[in-house]
C-alpha cells in the first residue's frame, strides 16, 4: 500500500524511490485477471477445481474443510512457492489479525469483498513523480496485465518478473530479488548525487523485452536472468 501513502500523504519529502512487489491498483480487475482463462492463475485450475471454489464461494463455505484445504493447496502454487514454508513467512502468517484483514479483504480467498472491494488508484498513478521498480512473480496472483497496466502509468517506472516466484517472490527468488532490488536503488543513489535524470531499466523479463507502449523489443536472449537495456524516462 505504498502507492495510497505517496498518494494521499500531506509531505512526501525525501521520499526517493518505491519498490512495489507483487503490485495491484485495481481490486476488481485484479480478481478478474485471476480468473481470466488465458493467463489467470485461478484460470488455470482444472474445470472441477474451478466449478467446485466457485460452489464453495455461492454457498459462503468458507470455513469448510474443504475451502480451507483448497486455499491452503493454491498457496503453494501461486503464494509462496517454497515448501516448506520458512520459519519468516509461518511466524509472520500466524501473527495477522483476521479480523483486520476479512475486514479489508473480505471472507473470500478468490474475490474481494471489505472495505478495499472497489478500490481503484490506477487513474491516480501519473502523480507519483519518484523513480518506482514493480516486481512480480511468473505465478503470482498479481497477473502480469495487472502491473503491467501500473507499469505504463506510472511516469517513472520499471518491471521485474521473477522467474520462479509465486506472490512472495523475496523468498521464492530471494537471490535475484535481491540483486534487482540494490541495481534499482544504486541507480537511484546515483542519479541523486550526481544530480541527473533517473533512467529506468527494461528488463527482459522470461525472454521478452517491451517498451513502455507495450511493443515488444527485438533483442538477442541471454543467458543471465536478468539482461537489461537503459532508457531515458519521459517526464
Amino acid at each position: 500500500w505504498a502507492q495510497l501513502f505517496t498518494l494521499n500523504a500531506d509531505n512526501t519529502t525525501g521520499l526517493a524511490s518505491l519498490t512495489l512487489s507483487g503490485p495491484v491498483s485495481d481490486l476488481q480487475s485484479y480478481i478478474a485477471a485471476q480468473w481470466n482463462t488465458q493467463d489467470g492463475s485461478l484460470g488455470s485450475l482444472p474445470p472441477y477445481m474451478q466449478n467446485r471454489i466457485h460452489e464453495l464461494e455461492n454457498k459462503h463455505e468458507y470455513d469448510s474443510a474443504e475451502y480451507d484445504a483448497i486455499d491452503k493447496v493454491l498457496t503453494t502454487y501461486f503464494t509462496l512457492r517454497t515448501a516448506p514454508a520458512p520459519d519468516c513467512f509461518t511466524t509472520s502468517a500466524s501473527g495477522a489479525n483476521l479480523e483486520i484483514y476479512v475486514g479489508m479483504q473480505g471472507p473470500s480467498e478468490f474475490a474481494v469483498g471489505g472495505v478495499l472491494g472497489d478500490l481503484n488508484l490506477t487513474s491516480r498513478l501519473d502523480e507519483i513523480r519518484v523513480p518506482v521498480l514493480l516486481t512480480s512473480g511468473k505465478y503470482d496472483t498479481m497477473r502480469p496485465s495487472i502491473v503491467e497496466t501500473m507499469y505504463k502509468q506510472i511516469p517513472v517506472s520499471e518491471w521485474k518478473i521473477l522467474p520462479h516466484s509465486g506472490h512472495v517472490s523475496m523468498i521464492d527468488d530471494a537471490g535475484l530479488m535481491n540483486d534487482v532490488v540494490a541495481d534499482f536503488l544504486g541507480r537511484v543513489e546515483k542519479s541523486s548525487l550526481d544530480s541527473s535524470l533517473f533512467s529506468p531499466k527494461v528488463w527482459n523479463n522470461n525472454g521478452l523485452i517491451k517498451d513502455r507502449e507495450g511493443e515488444v523489443i527485438l533483442l538477442p536472449k541471454s543467458d543471465t536472468q536478468w539482461l537489461a537495456v537503459l532508457v531515458t524516462a519521459v517526464v
